[in-house]
């Protein structure tokens, strides 16, 4: 019988480097090598990660292997970022409907 994926869903929480990195390139690594249904959400402060360049080869690596990266629409407008997201390959929505989808769909939860 065949085992089916993992559901991962990895939620980039912090807006330091050293901390957010290694759960993108895990997620992306679980995604290519392992073939896990992986979700990537930036949220609060990430978003400002997200926005600053600091991980723009982590998120073209995970797109290359088949995930959309997503960021909190809402806080992209707090924080006044909406040029630098829209120039990256990250797609906005409402997160707390993201988040309550990831708990209804079975995904396990990883925050960086």
């Amino acid at each position: 019988m065949e085992q089916s994926p993992a559901k991962l869903a990895f939620l980039i929480l912090s807006d330091d480097p050293a901390r957010a990195i290694p759960g993108l390139v895990m997620a992306s690594r679980l995604k290519q090598n392992r073939g896990a249904d992986v979700r990537v959400l930036f949220f609060g402060p990430g978003v400002k990660l997200a926005a600053s360049g600091a991980v723009d080869e982590q998120v073209k690596v995970l797109q290359e292997v088949g995930v959309l990266p997503k960021a909190c629409r809402a806080n992209v407008e707090q924080y006044g970022i909406s040029d630098e997201i829209a120039a990256r390959p990250i797609e906005l929505l409402a997160a707390g409907a993201e988040v309550e989808e990831f708990h209804q769909l079975g995904y396990t939860v990883l925050s960086f």
